[in-house]
């Protein structure tokens, strides 16, 4: 929200909260209420687990908020403001990946999470739910009660993920869907060819979970931390105000026949042992081993 009022002063901030979070978090919200322009706190259940809550609403946003709005994840950055003219549908959103589910290099993943909620759309164009726009209309109505509705349905399988219910609920509008240009969900975690002309930059918080850091701040632990202690100093408004910048100063670059060895099971393996390492460790041990065969074998 910070980065949003950066690009652009005058936008029009709705934040939906769920009656628990709303009592439970009152000085951090208040924190974050000087962002917002409309505060609405949506009545979920308590035998709502906590890790579905946002789903729920996610789901079911359109019985409250009024007018056309722009819903963002929370995992963004804003880079620059939003064009009117490129919302023609009645919903939009941009492919998950960039790209068609045949040709997502995580599409394995994707399919066994069909699997986990029993809910396989069955569509090529995968979308994803991080950048959605939505009109103030009957089927706008009709999408969100469709995706509400597959939600609930799928999340019996104890998976609260959104994505298959939402490309179903699309898969029913038809027309009334169409895809936004990709610069307003830029998901660098699966591609960077649009991030220098990204309005959204998603980053993906998920990311943190890899076996390294990242390069980009707004991916990192230690940036996440700061803000949690010290809230939106300057040097964070800062990184906010830059997000195409954002990058510690030390920065490789590698292409896809890299990617693929990093995606292997003994890459993982060895970054385990690096990431675990120890002075006199194993990591230590096959790095002295492996320098030793290098100079006396391989160099021969």
């Amino acid at each position: 929200m910070a980065s949003l009022k950066n690009v652009r002063p005058d936008a029009f901030v709705t934040l939906l909260v769920d009656c628990l979070t709303d009592k439970g978090f009152i000085s951090e919200l208040e924190r974050i209420k000087k962002y917002v322009n409309e505060y609405i706190v949506v009545p979920v259940e308590e035998s709502v687990p906590a890790i579905a809550r946002s789903r729920y609403i996610k789901t079911s946003m359109r019985k409250y908020v009024e007018g056309d709005f722009l819903y963002v994840d929370a995992d963004t950055v804003w880079n620059a403001p939003v064009d009117v003219a490129d919302f023609t549908q009645d919903v939009m959103g941009v492919l998950d990946g960039h790209c068609l589910l045949t040709e997502h290099p995580l599409k394995k993943g994707i399919e066994e999470e069909f699997k986990k909620v029993n809910c396989n759309p069955g569509v090529e164009k995968y979308v994803n739910g991080g950048v959605l726009f939505s009109r103030d209309s009957e089927v706008s109505r009709t999408f969100f009660d469709l995706w509400h509705k597959k939600w609930l349905e799928t999340s019996t399988s104890g998976y609260f993920i959104d994505m298959p219910s939402l490309n179903c609920a699309i898969k029913q509008i038809g027309d009334a869907f169409a895809l936004l240009p990709d610069t307003y969900n830029v998901q660098i975690s699966r591609s960077w060819e649009y991030f220098f002309d990204a309005k959204i930059i998603h980053f993906f918080t998920g990311w943190q979970s890899d076996y390294f850091e990242s390069p980009y701040l707004f991916q990192k632990k230690d940036f996440w931390n700061e803000i949690k202690e010290n809230g939106l100093n300057e040097s964070i408004l800062k990184i906010i105000s830059k997000p195409l910048t954002a990058f510690e100063r030390t920065l490789g670059v590698y292409g896809n026949s890299e990617k693929e060895f990093r995606d292997t099971a003994l890459f993982g393996f060895i970054a385990d042992l690096y990431r675990c390492r120890k002075e006199k460790g194993t990591f230590y041990f096959l790095e002295k081993l492996v320098q030793f065969i290098s100079l006396h074998w391989l160099s021969k």
